[in-house]
């Protein structure tokens, strides 16, 4: 798809509403400003300033940003118009307005750009000529045209996409279902909301959006956002990129608790990313993990404390994504969100649904697969297809041994550059190789011992927890679910280990003795095989559900092997549109 592009310089004052630069223009150009749908990027290179639009009147759009005061900002000298009088639809300009912003937001750790922009989740378009939109004329934009502009520094887009400012983003464009939810929830914030999705169903990209657009709409609110621990460093340094970490910070519930009560703040509205993952008091564990509860009342729990805090709460939920006991079990968190109101989110973002070997894959029909042979659901609508590996371009395949699965992650970098692959596995080996522990203390990585061993070869559990995925090193190390929870991985191998079995009632069952989380086991006075059976399960569930481009699985014990085999093999599709979960 051609384009053309009209560069010009500005001036920036309320007094010169009508630019000399613009008057200069030919007729036929002056015309494209005033009838035709644009993008636009207003940008002053000197004090690193851009702003992004799209608009199909040019002129009165730049005389209504002469008349807002945040835009003066900016001091934009330099404007750059993109356009195509005959192809250009209002979806196409929005949908690179989108592109453009979500990159550049991308680079700001690199370039230290003030993206100016203030809005975010618009309805992502879907019009004809999308693909050839999104893949030739951004592609030539970015890595030419405004690379050699000085706009861009990272030329290849495959190396921003795997950025965590790319993922987090909350500029994303929003689906028509997640951009409903949003409204309905920004326009009644002291009540009690909860958002259930399934595994890379946007619940996270939902919540920044939502924290976003609040903060923006009202600097003063007083609003509390929630993570797990592993997460807290990522999303942390999205906000210092939005220049607000003066005044939102990323929490562990705990730590968001006692803040609370120290210095008796009362939000206005607390958001709460992966809130499967609150707990209820426990003895288990690490006693900073339990200086907020109260041991005379160990029914109260953090969604309880959370609750007491604020005015209004928003949950993102999944059932299925609860590892530890130490979590709020799920008919008490039914029971406590009885009252709250609910949206679900259906479709599949993580796991990319496109055609592979010249049929239709679909990411939501994958993971009700996984449901399925994890025997979570009993759902058996879909495509048993998807799990049949014919070539290298098959999304799923079971492999023999971990070496196969470091092969696979391994060559998949070579093919794909700028890709994150790892390898993952249940916690079915103690962790010796642990940096932090007092039998290492002292040592260096290389006098560490190793955790796993397949014949000759040899591997560590990863090194730590909260920016494991991004480490160099943890390419030749196992992630376990507590470095992963969370993450997106391009290429992932899983190793499913011997922590869990089949009985003699051909059912699937957790293996106590072979599940090494110290702090993942029941307590012995109160241990139920199901429940514990149940976290098992959700730990790979969640492992087998990280992989964006593809995953490869090894079975350590042959019988769940065979299990998991047949179990995929009794899929069938509804229709040729399957649907998300």
């Amino acid at each position: 798809m051609d384009f053309s592009i009209l560069e010009f310089p500005l001036e920036i004052n309320q007094t010169i509403v009508h630019q000399k630069s613009i008057q200069d223009l030919s007729n036929i150009e002056r015309k494209v400003l005033e009838n035709v749908f644009v993008t636009y990027i207003y940008y002053n290179l000197e004090l690193k300033n851009i702003y992004v639009g799209e608009t199909k009147d040019f002129c009165t759009r730049h005389d209504q940003h002469m008349r807002e005061a945040h835009f003066f900002e900016g001091k934009f000298n330099q404007c750059i118009v993109i356009y195509n009088a005959s192809k250009f639809t209002e979806s196409h300009v929005k949908d690179l307005e989108f592109m453009f912003i979500n990159h550049m937001f991308a680079e700001r750790d690199i370039t230290k750009f003030n993206l100016i922009n203030r809005n975010n989740g618009q309805v992502q378009p879907v019009y004809n000529g999308q693909n050839e939109m999104e893949q030739v004329v951004f592609v030539h934009l970015w890595e030419k045209y405004l690379f050699e502009k000085g706009l861009v520094i990272t030329r290849k887009l495959s190396k921003i996409r795997n950025k965590i400012l790319f993922k987090y983003s909350p500029y994303k464009q929003l689906s028509k279902q997640q951009l409903e939810y949003e409204n309905e929830i920004i326009k009644d914030i002291y009540n009690k909301h909860m958002v259930i999705g399934g595994a890379g169903t946007g619940k996270s990209i939902l919540m920044m959006s939502i924290m976003f657009k609040l903060i923006n709409e009202n600097p003063d609110l007083k609003m509390g956002i929630v993570t797990t621990g592993n997460l807290t460093d990522k999303f942390n340094r999205v906000l210092k990129q939005l220049k607000l970490a003066g005044k939102l910070k990323f929490e562990r519930a705990g730590q968001l608790i006692n803040r609370a009560k120290k210095e008796k703040i009362k939000f206005d509205i607390v958001l709460i990313d992966e809130s499967h993952r609150l707990q209820r008091y426990y003895p288990k564990g690490h006693p900073a993990t339990k200086k907020h509860f109260n041991k005379k009342e160990p029914q109260i729990n953090e969604l309880h404390l959370l609750e007491e805090v604020s005015k209004g709460i928003v949950l993102f939920y999944d059932a299925f994504q609860s590892i530890r006991p130490q979590d709020i079990k799920r008919n008490d968190f039914n029971h406590q969100t009885s009252e709250y109101k609910k949206f679900s989110l259906m479709q599949q973002f993580r796991i990319k649904s496109n055609i592979i070997n010249n049929e239709e894959f679909d990411g939501g029909s994958f993971v009700k697969g996984i449901q399925y042979a994890l025997n979570i659901s009993d759902d058996r609508k879909f495509d048993l297809a998807i799990f049949e590996y014919k070539n290298k371009d098959s999304y799923f395949q079971i492999v023999d041994s971990i070496s196969d699965l470091f092969h696979f992650t391994t060559d998949m970098e070579k093919l794909h550059a700028n890709t994150t692959n790892r390898v993952i596995a249940g916690y079915t080996k103690e962790w010796k190789s642990n940096p932090r522990s007092k039998d290492n203390k002292g040592k260096d990585n290389s006098q560490l011992q190793y955790d796993w061993e397949e014949g000759y070869n040899k591997w560590r559990w990863n090194s730590q927890h909260e920016k494991w995925v991004e480490l160099e090193s943890s390419k030749t190390e196992i992630g376990s679910i507590h470095a992963i929870q969370g993450a997106d991985i391009d290429y992932v191998g899983v190793i499913i280990g011997n922590d869990i079995t089949v009985n003699d009632q051909g059912n699937l069952v957790g293996v106590k003795e072979n599940y090494k989380d110290t702090g993942g086991t029941p307590l012995l006075n109160e241990f139920n095989e199901e429940e514990f059976t149940a976290y098992i399960l959700n730990i790979y569930y969640i492992l087998l559900t990280r992989g964006i481009e593809g995953c490869k699985v090894y079975f350590e014990n042959p019988k769940v092997r065979d299990y998991f085999e047949k179990k995929i093999s009794e899929g069938f599709p509804t229709s040729k549109s399957f649907s998300a979960i």
